[in-house]
């Protein structure tokens, strides 16, 4: 009797205790979400997994999506304020209000500036 009180007190004391080290708060829980990239990559094949990287567009009139690094090319789309978008890369491009860092975009073509979007990720160098 006394040792089937013990294990019960045992599990219940763990699962709390297992409970609350894994408690988070929604909106850290959903800004941690990691989303495995399809297809092969160099760091699949390395054998660390590939994650997508994100940034949150922070401009209020949102954001243009552009065929290359430079407000001199061509608009393909855009995102709106507050969007959360997936990014690859980044690299240096035209100078945006003092920024000159671009984003190119994952599982899509184009660009957007930094200036207007805030990485929510370490986003790595284009190679």
């Amino acid at each position: 009797m006394l040792n089937s009180v013990k294990t019960t007190l045992a599990l219940t004391v763990g699962g709390l205790a297992l409970g609350l080290l894994g408690a988070a708060t929604p909106a850290t829980a959903a800004d941690q979400i990691r989303t495995p990239v399809a297809g092969a990559t160099a760091d699949q094949a390395s054998g660390a997994a590939a994650y997508t990287k994100y940034g949150r567009v922070i401009a209020r009139t949102g954001v243009k999506i552009r065929s290359r690094a430079t407000t001199y090319s061509g608009v393909l789309g855009s995102f709106h304020s507050g969007a959360k978008i997936a990014l690859a890369c980044k690299v240096y491009g035209q100078n945006v209000d003092g920024n000159h860092i671009w984003y190119k975009l994952d599982h899509r073509s184009g660009w957007v500036t930094a200036r207007y979007v805030k990485n929510l990720d370490y986003i790595p160098w284009c190679r």
